[in-house]
């Protein structure tokens, strides 16, 4: 099996990092709106509205370190004369990963927010 993780190179940590923040806000934030005495604060709102900050976040770093890879293996080809296919293609499934994975991300966390802000506007329309 292929070490993704590793094969992302530099973006993995950012990766890590706003996926730890997707689910950490999307876990408090769902019982701040889904336990007894839930209110639709101003607190909790934006507590839901920078989960899709961290996922366009994870989309950013990903596609950071695919250009990054992908200029680095363009320096590469070109310092050499002769290339073979099979590591050209290689190299360019390796720098896609790091987009992938932030496109996922971004997918859970728009996820995750449409049903948090979907129970937000729910309270803030029984409370008014």
């Amino acid at each position: 099996m292929v070490d993704m993780f590793g094969e992302i190179g530099f973006a993995r940590w950012p990766l890590v990092f706003s996926s730890a923040a997707v689910v950490g806000l999307t876990s408090y934030s769902a019982v701040r709106l889904f336990g007894r005495g839930a209110l639709a604060d101003p607190r909790t709102k934006a507590l839901v509205d920078s989960i899709l900050l961290w996922g366009a976040f994870a989309t950013v770093a990903g596609v950071l370190s695919t250009l990054v890879g992908i200029v680095t293996a363009m320096r590469l080809t070109e310092a050499t004369a002769t290339v073979s296919p099979s590591l050209l293609w290689g190299g360019v499934r390796v720098s896609m990963l790091g987009v992938t994975v932030g496109l996922l991300i971004l997918a859970g966390s728009s996820l995750a927010w449409f049903a948090l802000q979907f129970r937000w506007r729910l309270l803030e329309a029984a409370e008014a």
